[in-house]
């Protein structure tokens, strides 16, 4: 049997039980398992209103392989018969009235979520691991200021107390804790580089939204619903908020999954606490901003023609068969004056390119595709670039199977190539997905008076893991589950949620959907790579695919001309896998991994959730058809 060597567990989220991973040949984010923490009061959750769809689209001018609305009546089987639970305009719950001819109106605000209490170490013996015997503590208490530092003033909490603080990343394994925060001295364009949460928010008549980007790996639902709690506690009106995490595997532990070992979490209550607080900020914050949108202009792009050779310049897909959402799509909105108020891009692939061997906190690839698009490229010697102004939110989509930089040869256009992990490979395959977001927006179309509806269902998925199950019994994640003592019958809550903004329709998945549940391409139409086999021919256990769905496939049934997935959309539950390539290991299922290409069965919770999402996503794309 062929194995990575460890292998990870989800838990209403994704959990580790083993980090291990070759950047150059694996390929998977593999990582360790702690403790979850959360409360887990139900919350409201909202959906899209009964208006007629928008119908102010255009014929796209790039190219684009988002199906034509006619092909979108189909379903994989009969959705649910009760209605989303909020939606809005003029949902069942109220307050959310619609008020034909208002104006959409949307604000924005970024803020930092790098920890402000731990403390840094010197790998002195430069193996990338702390060893307190080997490397050297900087004991300096949570300021991480020490007596002579400029703007010393007193000790604080665990300063001189010879026990580090740790930031424990997620991702690779247990025992991770980071040498400090990236800079401008790495890499290509490191300066502001570090996690954030950025928001916009929308507003039409009485219907309000906030989506929030969080550079983590992932967020749970619990957590959501504690942040809907504190902005309600504060009087902030918010029908709906989607807290989407953008998967980064170089920040800190969000989850509790990559603590010190494999029963303590790694996930800081103060840090909890900080993340909370900082995403209610940045709710605020936009709806402070906020302001009548004079246009909006969107548009997407086929990432696989921007070089020979193709998507394998930027990504890499680890798991048979291999199928890459190629289209890369983003939506700018300016003011009645024409500044700027944010600029959203959508696009699949795994924050990880800086690998295990990275003890820096950055956002990965993620801050210099952010930076491009609001301040424009910069390469050593080709032509970079201007950018848009204003906030850019990245928004990763379906990223499942996997969706990697790890291992990919990427040329840059000043004729560089970086495969190991590097900064420079990180920043080369962020500015280059950055100006292909800019080419999304030049070529795309100008909408002016976007319509904006919502809707959300809650539902429970079935914990079918059996490590998932130990997990819980051990309390090492703690998150309601439901007949927890009926064998065969665990459940947990989450949610999915839908977002027609303009000619722009978003669907939130709550954990990593595989790109093929997405666009199909089981016949090798979504290769996308010169070269690429559709299956690998060394491959011992391949997929079946004549028993393939067959579609129409999730974009195939969403109803307007652009077609965005919200990969990590208000949840984390691992990987979500098409049942007819679901396949568990004969001796330790769920721990060890079946031969082929089958690590993420082990971490997923279950066979089940791939029909849950077709299902729910049904049931959501129905209601915005009404």
């Amino acid at each position: 049997m062929t194995s990575r060597g460890c292998s990870r567990i989800f838990a209403l989220s994704s959990l580790t039980l083993g980090g291990c991973l070759d950047p150059t040949a694996g390929g998977d984010d593999a990582s360790d398992s702690a403790n979850t923490v959360g409360t887990t009061e139900p919350a409201a959750t909202a959906g899209p209103t009964t208006d007629t769809a928008p119908t102010t689209t255009g014929t796209a001018t790039t190219p684009t392989t988002t199906g034509d609305s006619s092909t979108s009546e189909g379903t994989t089987g009969e959705p649910p018969g009760e209605p989303p639970d909020l939606f809005c305009p003029d949902g069942p719950q109220g307050g959310c009235e619609a008020q034909p001819g208002a104006p959409l109106e949307a604000g924005a605000a970024v803020l930092s979520l790098v920890p402000n209490c731990w403390e840094k170490w010197v790998d002195v013996d430069m193996d990338n691991r702390w060893k307190p015997a080997d490397d050297m503590l900087l004991d300096c208490g949570c300021d991480q200021k020490c007596p002579g530092d400029p703007g010393y003033t007193a000790p604080d909490m665990g300063e001189g107390d010879g026990e580090l603080q740790p930031l424990f990343m997620a991702g690779f394994g247990h025992n991770r804790p980071a040498l400090g925060v990236r800079d401008a001295t790495q890499g290509l364009v490191g300066e502001g580089d570090g996690l954030w949460a950025r928001a916009i928010g929308l507003r039409q008549g009485e219907s309000t939204l906030a989506i929030v980007a969080i550079d983590t790996v992932g967020y749970f639902n619990n957590d959501v619903q504690v942040v809907r709690d504190m902005l309600a506690d504060e009087g902030v009106e918010v029908d709906y908020l989607i807290v989407h995490a953008t998967h980064n595997h170089e920040g800190p532990d969000t989850m509790g999954l990559w603590g010190v070992d494999l029963f303590t979490s790694g996930y800081d209550p103060g840090y909890r606490q900080q993340v909370r607080e900082t995403i209610v900020a940045a709710v605020k914050g936009a709806f402070a901003d906020i302001r009548e949108v004079g246009s909006m202009r969107v548009g997407e792009v086929d990432v696989s023609t921007y070089h020979d050779n193709g998507m394998a310049n930027v990504l890499r897909d680890s798991r048979d068969p291999w199928v890459a959402d190629e289209t890369l799509s983003a939506a700018h909105l300016v003011d009645t004056e024409g500044l700027p108020i944010a600029t959203l891009v959508n696009y699949g692939c795994h924050p990880e390119t800086l690998a295990n061997d990275n003890l820096l906190v950055t956002s990965d690839f993620v801050h210099a595709l952010r930076r491009t698009v609001e301040q424009g490229s910069t390469w050593q010697t080709a032509a970079g670039k201007p950018g848009l102004g204003g906030p850019a939110i990245y928004i990763n989509g379906a990223v499942g199977g996997m969706m990697t930089t790890l291992g990919v040869k990427v040329e840059n256009p000043d004729g560089e190539t970086h495969q190991a992990a590097s900064f420079e490979k990180a920043d080369s395959v962020g500015q280059m997905l950055g100006e292909m977001a800019l080419d999304a927006v030049e070529l795309g179309e100008e909408i002016t008076g976007p319509t904006l509806r919502f809707a959300a269902k809650r539902f429970r998925a079935p914990v079918t893991n059996t490590n998932f199950k130990l997990f819980f019994d051990l309390m090492v994640l703690e998150r309601e589950v439901f007949n927890a003592d009926m064998p065969g019958k665990a459940e947990i809550e989450t949610e999915m949620g839908l977002v027609e903004l303009g000619p722009i329709q978003m669907l939130t998945v709550p954990g990593e959907l595989l790109p093929e549940l997405q666009v199909g391409g089981y016949d090798g139409s979504h290769i996308n790579a010169p070269g690429v086999p559709l299956i690998k021919p060394d491959n011992v256990n391949p997929p079946d695919l004549d028993a393939a769905p067959k579609g129409p496939y999730i974009e195939d049934r969403m109803g307007l001309q652009y077609r965005w997935i919200i990969g990590l959309g208000n949840d984390e539950l691992g990987y979500i896998i098409p049942e007819y390539d679901f396949v568990l290991a004969d001796v330790m299922p769920w721990v060890t991994e079946a031969e082929g290409n089958h690590y993420e069965e082990t971490n997923s919770l279950g066979p089940a959730m791939a029909g849950l999402v077709d299902q729910f996503a049904d049931l959501l794309i129905a209601w915005s058809k009404q």
